[in-house]
């Protein structure tokens, strides 16, 4: 039998671990509200975002029950079993979206440079589709990855590509997934179609420091939005 890799944990991980031995040890008891995360976050000493995911990490365990506005209670003191992601370890929802900003502001600007009529028609009907999903409300469209891997697909480098396209794969992950649903609000929904305009728009015109921005906007936008939630809950206790 071939040895297996060890992975190391990602810290929301540790986190959730951490946790769960205090929920294990009574001294959070099932039914009670864990402390507000700005508290909770000082005691263990990390990030409010990391936090956040180990949070999320814990609701889908079936340890706590996250109530946006409200707070995170204890519903039982057993873990059930959820599936690993392929390689046994899922990445910080964050993480990806820093990632992604990095990597997919760059294909936006090669794309302004390289992409052909097709490309950008590709892109248009992306656009459309997404735009027309986003006005009625539904919290998920799979033209939202359409239209990112046609901007990476313009930019000309197969190998940056593949990067987006992993990272897009990353990010479809059951923590990142439940984060989107727990967190993000229709509103922001909303805020994308102009977000996705203004990255498509500056495609057009051939305006790479444009496009650049945009999307490096757009997606910074998206990490921003979970952490005003954090620390609106927190303003809410």
């Amino acid at each position: 039998m071939p040895i297996q890799p060890i992975a190391a944990p990602r810290l929301h991980e540790r986190i959730a671990e951490e946790i769960a031995r205090l929920i294990d040890e009574g001294a959070f008891a099932v039914g009670t509200r864990l402390p507000a995360e700005r508290s909770l976050a000082r005691s263990l000493a990390v990030s409010r975002s990391s936090l956040r995911e180990a949070l999320g990490a814990l609701e889908m365990q079936g340890r706590i029950a996250i109530k946006v506005g409200s707070g995170a209670y204890v519903t039982s003191a057993r873990a059930r079993k959820r599936p690993r992601p392929p390689g046994g370890v899922e990445s910080s929802p964050f993480e990806v979206l820093r990632a992604r900003r990095m990597v997919e502001g760059e294909t936006a600007a090669l794309a302004a440079r390289h992409a052909e009529p097709a490309d950008l028609r590709a892109m248009s009907r992306a656009f459309a589709r997404l735009a027309a999903d986003m006005r009625a409300n539904r919290m998920q469209s799979p033209a939202d990855r359409e239209f990112h891997l046609c901007i990476a697909a313009a930019s000309g480098n197969s190998a940056l590509a593949r990067c987006v396209e992993r990272l897009w794969e990353e990010g479809s992950q059951p923590l990142s997934a439940r984060m989107e649903e727990l967190f993000v609000t229709r509103l922001r929904k909303r805020d994308n179609i102009g977000e996705h305009r203004a990255i498509l728009d500056a495609i057009r015109d051939g305006d790479a420091a444009a496009a650049r921005r945009a999307m490096r906007t757009h997606l910074r936008n998206a990490e921003r939005q979970r952490m005003v939630l954090i620390k609106a809950d927190a303003r809410g206790r």
